[in-house]
């Protein structure tokens, strides 16, 4: 029963972990002026859709789809910040954004979606978190609930604001200013 609870509250942590990443590029973007190129934009949806199988696992259970879906997502957004990490590779081009601990963001985001690609497979080596569970506590569920409103909140905040950066054309590669 304990290794079940340890699981829950790592799924929690990893939800908690990606909402504050994309947080703190919501407040880059916004208080900042840092517009995100397509590719940031992609990488902001990929870490969104992971949250949704550890979501998944809090409100359902744990179990080996939830897993997969947060994988694929790992995956496609760890692809994504690779492109984006080859596109400014040479000796002279410069980074998109600002560094944080001398790293770009999507250096970041690729860093933490390999770690969360092995931690989703260090989970699933657990085979016995997919018994039946006992209930979850009411603080995690209620911290869960919250974290899942602001994160939806972002999510409708990045699609208003991919709107107005790109409207209903292909996003520039650089963008400077919002059409809207």
């Amino acid at each position: 029963m304990k290794i079940k609870r340890l699981i829950e509250e790592f799924n929690f942590l990893e939800i908690c972990g990606i909402a504050l990443v994309v947080f703190t590029a919501s407040v880059l973007q916004f208080v900042l002026h840092e517009l995100p190129c397509p590719l940031c934009l992609l990488q902001r949806f990929g870490l969104l859709a992971i949250c949704v199988g550890f979501f998944m696992n809090l409100r359902f259970g744990p179990r080996p789809s939830h897993y997969a879906l947060s994988l694929l997502a790992a995956l496609f957004t760890a692809a994504v910040a690779m492109r984006q990490i080859l596109l400014h590779i040479l000796p002279n081009s410069p980074m998109y954004g600002d560094a944080f601990l001398h790293l770009s963001l999507y250096t970041w985001t690729f860093i933490v979606s390999v770690f969360i690609i092995i931690s989703i497979a260090g989970l699933l080596m657990f085979g016995n978190q997919f018994k039946a569970r006992g209930a979850t506590p009411k603080i995690i569920k209620t911290i869960t609930i919250i974290i899942f409103a602001v994160l939806l909140a972002l999510a409708v905040l990045n699609a208003a604001s991919v709107f107005l950066e790109c409207g209903l054309h292909p996003c520039p590669d650089n963008p400077v200013r919002y059409l809207y």
